[in-house]
């Protein structure tokens, strides 16, 4: 057997194992007994958090290579966002989605005028004494708002590095799950709770890439793994639907119960402590 057989073989079992991994996390999402529900939850969990680690790469390879090769998320990406490799071009990179109204204003008004404010904003790593205290409209400057919000937003600069290639794999792929056929065609409210749940991963990838090293880089792989089982399930989903283009056929009835049950108790608890093995 040569070695692209060998490999071939492998990708085909990965994939099938997450799809397993899917069904577990559906499964433990509607399990009558709470406990029991546990149980195959952190099944699906070391699953996903260590065989597969160790199929898409070992400990410290990037599952399925820098574009997601082969992968159900690297499919909906070739999909959905064809010839978008990268996040758009500005700063900041993502504003804390739970921000209020109010802080949401005050970092607004400081993105206001010529170049970009966020070039000499500190970096996510560097010790800021005013950061945490409050902004006033008009008492401060806007460098000031900056190095006092600095934990609600991440720029470019503080992606920079292996951790923040990682980070943009996560943003691409959640954008690439929102902008499916599956999602679009599904009802209002399944399509808005999945865009709140991407924002929410979206925002603490960007946050650990931000923080850099070892841990932040394996947990980002552990989020990506996470990422690559949802994604399989839309997949599935989103293939049903351009085939049949009709919710009432079971295939598709059968892939949307899947993706409904997985994504009502999404994402699952990282085991940072498996991170760390």
């Amino acid at each position: 057997m040569s070695e692209r057989d060998v490999e071939e073989r492998v990708g085909e079992l990965a994939r099938g194992l997450r799809r397993v991994a899917a069904e577990l996390f559906a499964v433990a999402a509607g399990h009558p007994d709470a406990a029991r529900g546990r149980e195959l939850s952190a099944v699906a969990q070391r699953l996903v958090g260590g065989v597969l680690a160790r199929l898409d790469g070992g400990g410290g390879t990037d599952p399925a290579g820098p574009r997601d090769v082969g992968t159900a998320l690297g499919e909906l990406v070739e999909l959905y966002l064809p010839g978008l490799e990268q996040i758009p071009d500005e700063d900041p990179v993502m504003i804390d989605p739970d921000l209020s109204y109010g802080q949401r204003g005050h970092l607004h008004r400081a993105k206001r005028g010529s170049g970009s404010p966020f070039a000499a904003a500190p970096l996510w790593t560097e010790h800021v004494p005013s950061r945490g205290k409050v902004v006033l409209r008009g008492l401060t400057s806007h460098r000031e708002v900056l190095r006092r919000m600095h934990r609600s937003y991440v720029t470019r600069r503080d992606l920079e590095g292996p951790e923040g290639d990682l980070a943009v794999r996560v943003l691409r792929g959640c954008e690439a799950i929102q902008r499916s056929r599956a999602v679009k065609a599904s009802d209002y409210d399944r399509a808005w709770n999945l865009r709140l749940l991407m924002e929410t991963l979206q925002w603490r990838a960007l946050v650990t890439a931000a923080a850099h090293g070892e841990h932040a880089h394996a947990h980002l792989q552990t989020q990506l793994r996470q990422l690559e089982v949802l994604a399989a399930a839309v997949l599935e989903l989103d293939t049903a639907v351009r085939q049949r283009a009709d919710f009432l056929d079971a295939r598709v009835a059968d892939a949307t119960l899947r993706v409904t049950s997985l994504l009502s108790n999404w994402p699952p608890v990282v085991d940072e402590a498996a991170d760390d093995r």
